[in-house]
């Protein structure tokens, strides 16, 4: 009976927070909105931008302070982990405003993420099955390229949104079905925030997340797979990560091998990405962050009871290694496309349905 009273409380109070940051975000995005417009932090209108003016930037602050200011509020019992995963990120976070204020060079970016990866390792956060060092080891470096995935995808409207509250809420899910309320806490705050930015941020964007979004929720989102899996056995491990993580990981292998194949570096941008394959199979942006979020649900509820034991690791394993593969082979002979400005669809839609009458 007691343990029903508790998790009951904890229900209450990790809703009581995801709603808290819901609201927190929807409200607090129109202020740095407007903080962004007059500091003219802004992306200027290109030929692989969809915007027709200049839409401001830093948006994942709102983001950040709706996950991590209920969390602080809310959290019974504060462990080193949690603090450092928390720390952490804010420290990804910050690097990620400075790059939309100053472009950094990708080494400078690259050993912050490594200092904080380093961090929330050095307070526990590692997988255990594969010894100290090699645990060590493969945990930081899994942080770090999670991360960076989580701003490749950043390159339609609504899709890192979607996918990161769809991540981070079902493993808020998994986290509390594993007895740890905490990171469920953390999770569920994480997962609503950017629902809430959602609504500024959907089709047509009135605001981007800027590097700091993308940074923060990538950052969070492998930090605490880690810390929720971390005692598992390597074949349900790995493939519970792979799985939380499948649709950012495809898109940027996807990315580096259309590249690689056209003989170009792997750092020069070109609709090379799932959205822009899936522009011009031809869905609207709107569709393609829900697709890509009912991608990111599938994935994310088969890694859910990969990690609760529901499905066996041995299976799952080979089968999301395949299924990545075999994606990866089909998709990056597929064609890409930038989405077109908004004015433009409308004219196109307008054509074909002069034409149609017609």
């Amino acid at each position: 009976m007691i343990s029903e009273v508790v998790s009951g409380e904890s229900i209450v109070v990790i809703a009581s927070a995801g709603a808290v940051a819901f609201v927190l975000v929807a409200v607090l995005t129109e202020f740095v909105r407007r903080f962004a417009l007059r500091l003219r932090i802004v992306d200027r209108p290109g030929p692989h931008r969809p915007h027709r003016r200049p839409t401001p930037r830093l948006g994942g602050l709102a983001v950040v302070a709706g996950a991590l200011l209920p969390t602080g509020a809310l959290v019974r019992e504060w462990s080193l982990q949690l603090i450092m995963i928390m720390m952490s990120a804010v420290l990804v976070a910050l690097l990620g405003v400075i790059h939309d204020c100053r472009r950094l060079r990708l080494v400078w970016r690259l050993a912050v993420e490594s200092v904080a990866a380093t961090l929330v390792v050095a307070s526990g956060v590692r997988v255990e099955a594969f010894g100290t060092l090699v645990g060590m080891a493969g945990t930081l470096l899994w942080i770090v390229f999670v991360t960076n995935a989580f701003t490749m995808i950043d390159n339609t409207d609504g899709v890192l949104g979607t996918v990161g509250a769809v991540g981070a809420g079902l493993l808020a899910v998994t986290a509390f079905a594993s007895g740890q309320p905490d990171f469920a806490l953390l999770l569920l705050s994480l997962a609503c925030g950017c629902a809430g930015f959602a609504a500024h941020g959907w089709s047509p964007a009135r605001i981007r997340m800027g590097k700091s979004g993308p940074l923060f929720v990538g950052f969070t989102l492998a930090a605490c797979a880690v810390a929720v899996s971390g005692q598992a056995e390597p074949v349900a491990v790995v493939p519970a990560l792979l799985l939380f993580a499948f649709v950012p990981v495809l898109d940027t292998c996807l990315a580096v091998a259309s590249r690689q194949r056209a003989g170009r570096p792997w750092l020069f941008a070109g609709p090379d990405h799932l959205a822009h394959r899936c522009v011009a199979a031809g869905l609207t942006t709107r569709q393609v962050a829900l697709a890509m979020g009912g991608a990111a649900t599938v994935t994310g509820l088969l890694g859910m009871h990969v990690m609760l034991d529901r499905v066996p690791g041995a299976v799952a394993l080979p089968g999301v290694v395949c299924a990545g593969a075999g994606l990866l082979a089909l998709l990056v002979r597929a064609p890409g496309r930038y989405p077109a400005p908004l004015h433009a669809r409308r004219t196109r839609r307008l054509t074909a349905s002069v034409e149609g009458r017609g």
